[in-house]
């Protein structure tokens, strides 16, 4: 329980750190003479206090739409000797929409509110470079952001913030000037775990489908408990075999737009399903102790299994739906806060898109848990003292009381693996949300992604090596052996009754003397 409520945690803090942009820093505010800057009016709560020189500064961000020009108007960037030089060229960037092209009649002067100045790259590789010739196009948009368009990459462009670009005519050797932009670009590349995280899942992979395995194999298993358990397995052994095929084909450089798309939403929606199903075991379980279930009744739990398969996997299916119509969506605004902008970020989601469409479900359904649990974990209290009740009564009702303490604990047996189930996942998602936190802390991500290895094998010891299974499991072998050694000693018998009959059957004029 403790660790989800820390997942609940993070969910707040990420939630306070994505909806504060923290836009009032040096990067993105402007020195202000009698708190105003280019006639704008800045308030106590809008001006800080710079860090290196005291001086004070206004939150530009917060009063309109933002962007940076490299160098004071009426000047302009001369790349050779990377200084701002005084020029007559007139500054009127074209503003563009992603999906619609160039607005036409756009005024990014009188639209925008432009910082002026090259801007810092404070991260560790970055450094400024001039986006042309390096990148193909850039594209100042209608948010004040920066496009550089990047071909055959998986995301195929970079979105800038204003902290991070700084846009300009740009003055060659020869005096000539065209629209550029300097960027904060890293110098090495991002590291990744793709190798690792890709072999631990598939690793995983293998012990969950074992475990599938298992409880196909054995007619026991395969009551309602076993087919929900083993739904849920397999929308997990989905998610993580497509999310490590992911890793590989970027690794190796494979990957398209169109096949990242199909396996982002493959991977979400067997994500989402397995978390789901988790959802349905915990209200089973409650269900159960509730006493308005009918046991023993096969019809009854197929029926029961068929209304928990179109929950479980018809709300992923519709919020997958949703997904791909907002990711494809035309009408809404390009940086759009609901756009999932799978294409742009790259494979799978990132950031706000993340949050929203996968931890918010996620977390929901972890806080409808903890409530399932903690109301089956009173039933069980309560059943327990009715049962010592019933059992320092006369010897008559002792048959009665031994019946529902075997079934009280068969009920708890299985109440305790699903909250040994939901504590082994709950464990892995608050290894990936703390981890979006530190980035750069390889030795925690490698942690991270060796744990995935353990999810599999953990949820295999759960539920396969117990004494009880192993009996099962026993039983079934000799089962099957004795099926095949009687299906032997039947047809060695037929053969030998169907030789003596033929050799009966023979013509008496056809022996010979």
């Amino acid at each position: 329980m403790i660790k989800f409520i820390s997942l609940i945690v993070c969910f707040v803090i990420i939630s306070g750190v994505v909806s504060d942009p923290q836009l009032c820093v040096d990067q993105k505010s402007v020195e202000l003479v009698n708190r105003t800057y280019n006639g704008i009016t800045f308030g106590d709560d809008e001006v800080i206090l710079s860090n290196t020189t005291g001086e004070e500064r206004g939150c530009v961000c917060l009063k309109g739409i933002c962007a940076r020009k490299c160098c004071p108007f009426g000047w302009v960037y001369n790349e050779p000797i990377r200084q701002c030089v005084p020029n007559s060229y007139v500054f009127d960037p074209p503003v563009w929409k992603q999906k619609s092209g160039e607005v036409k009649g756009f005024n990014a002067t009188k639209e925008f509110i432009f910082m002026t100045g090259r801007m810092n790259c404070t991260k560790k590789y970055e450094g400024r470079i001039g986006a042309l010739p390096v990148f193909p196009a850039i594209h100042l948009t209608i948010d004040g952001k920066l496009y550089v368009e990047i071909p055959n990459n998986i995301p195929n462009a970079i979105i800038y913030e204003p902290d991070k670009y700084c846009i300009d005519t740009f003055l060659d050797e020869e005096g000539k000037g065209v629209l550029n932009a300097l960027i904060c670009f890293a110098s090495k590349p991002e590291q990744n775990n793709y190798a690792l995280s890709s072999s631990c899942m598939l690793i995983s992979c293998f012990f969950i489908l074992l475990t599938v395995a298992v409880y196909a194999w054995i007619p026991e298993l395969r009551n309602l408990h076993g087919m929900v358990l083993m739904a849920y397995l397999l929308s997990f052994f989905v998610g993580f075999l497509f999310l490590a095929t992911m890793q590989i084909l970027i690794m190796t450089n494979e990957i398209t737009e169109n096949i990242c798309l199909v396996l982002t939403f493959i991977v979400y929606y067997s994500l989402l399903s397995a978390f789901f199903w988790l959802n349905v075991m915990c209200y089973d379980i409650w269900w159960t102790f509730s006493g308005k279930r009918a046991h023993g009744r096969s019809g009854t739990q197929h029926k029961r299994f068929v209304f928990y398969a179109l929950y479980a996997f018809g709300v992923p299916t519709a919020l997958t739906a949703l997904l791909a119509t907002l990711e494809f969506s035309e009408s809404l605004p390009v940086q759009h806060p609901l756009l999932p902008m799978i294409r742009l970020q790259g494979c799978f989601l990132y950031g706000n898109s993340k949050l929203l469409y996968l931890y918010g479900p996620i977390v929901a359904l972890c806080v409808a848990n903890m409530t399932f649990f903690a109301l089956t974990a009173f039933k069980i209290a309560k059943i327990k003292r009715e049962t010592q009740v019933l059992q320092g009564r006369e010897s008559s009702t002792h048959d009665q009381a031994r019946k529902d303490t075997q079934s009280l604990k068969l009920t708890c047996s299985r109440f305790t693996l699903y909250i040994k189930l939901f504590t082994v996942m709950g464990i892995n998602w608050i290894l990936e949300v703390v981890s979006s936190f530190y980035p750069d802390a390889d030795v925690f991500w490698q942690f991270s992604d060796a744990y995935n290895v353990l999810v599999g094998l953990i949820i295999f010891i759960i539920f396969v090596c117990k004494k009880k299974t192993w009996k099962m499991i026993k039983k079934r072998y000799a089962q099957m052996r004795g099926d095949q050694l009687s299906r032997s000693q039947t047809t060695n018998s037929y053969s030998t009754r169907t030789h003596s009959a033929s050799r009966d059957d023979l013509p008496m004029n056809s022996i010979k003397k």
